[in-house]
């Protein structure tokens, strides 16, 4: 009876020992997100567990525009030190700072030949590591798309004279990179309402136009095919959160302020072909997916301190 129960308490403690290896997430990609300081995450993808943190050896008084290349495995940034130094671009090498686990960060940076008697009225639109755009203002009247390329100005466009947008109640501006398109919502003169306009950059062209969105403006966000915008406004002293496709048509209306996504990082995972979104402050400290069909959101827990961060979420494979 005696070596019955020995063998009995052998089986149950390796049965259990193999359940909890077997429960074990073994991470192969990450999830990258970087604050506008500098400071860099990574979180595995399928634990949601921080793996390290990393900040930059550099000052930067604001981060303006990211490109993630995903073929060299590294992430590009357009900087700003001062309000009377120019911008740079700069990239990290993710494959080497995810083999060394620096705790501070060494980036290559180069130049661009900026004209600072422009006005920045956004974030930079970086189309590529090489190629990237600033919407400027050099007076009261008009509105300029200035692109760049390796660093210098190869060409100007008048949005204010080719698109009708005058220089004045712009509400919001994004940018949709995987479509390569730009989203600018202004008041309408004498009016409640909004006119969003969406212009594509790789023809300089209109491609859409309505007043269907009248909300306070938080985001965009899209892959190639489907863009949405995200809006809030105040409703009987209750804040709602709306959730719309680019033409501004109503997928979702929500009152839980627990559950804003406004705010958050986002970012389109194209293996799985799902947006998922991170979010850290407000009593919350969460990943998940956003269905755009429905708006609901399938949130996750993040194991670790990820802090705050703004960027969009960007996906990293080691080698």
């Amino acid at each position: 009876m005696r070596l019955f129960k020995y063998i009995f308490l052998l089986f149950f403690f390796f049965s259990c020992d193999s359940d909890d290896t077997s429960s074990e997430v073994t991470d192969i990609r990450y999830k990258v997100l970087l604050d506008y300081d500098g400071d860099l995450v990574f979180i595995g993808d399928q634990s949601n567990k921080v793996i390290f943190e990393s900040s930059s050896s550099e000052y930067y008084l604001s981060i303006l525009g990211y490109y993630n290349k995903v073929q060299s495995k590294r992430l590009y940034f357009i900087s700003r030190s001062d309000f009377y130094s120019g911008f740079k671009l700069n990239y990290i090498d993710l494959q080497d700072l995810y083999e060394n686990r620096n705790y501070h960060y060494m980036v290559q940076s180069s130049d661009i030949n900026f004209d600072e008697n422009d006005y920045l009225m956004s974030g930079v639109f970086m189309e590529s590591e090489n190629r990237y755009h600033f919407l400027v203002t050099e007076d009261d009247s008009n509105i300029l798309l200035k692109t760049f390329e390796n660093g210098a100005l190869v060409e100007t466009q008048n949005v204010t004279s080719t698109f009708g947008i005058p220089n004045f109640g712009i509400e919001g501006i994004s940018y949709l990179q995987a479509s390569n398109k730009l989203v600018i919502i202004q008041d309408v003169f004498n009016s409640s309402t909004q006119k969003t306009k969406i212009i594509d950059l790789d023809t300089f062209s209109l491609v859409g136009e309505h007043t269907n969105f009248n909300y306070n403006f938080f985001k965009a966000f899209g892959d190639a095919e489907h863009q949405f915008l995200i809006g809030r406004k105040e409703i009987s002293y209750q804040v709602h959160e709306y959730l719309t496709d680019l033409q501004g048509n109503l997928i979702t209306d929500n009152s839980d302020g627990y559950s804003f996504i406004g705010r958050a990082s986002i970012g389109y995972d194209t293996d799985e072909s799902t947006f998922e979104y991170f979010i850290d402050g407000d009593g919350r400290e969460e990943v998940g997916i956003i269905n755009t069909v429905t708006g609901e959101l399938l949130p996750q827990g993040v194991e670790g301190e990820p802090h705050s961060r703004n960027s969009p979420i960007f996906y990293f494979k080691p080698n």
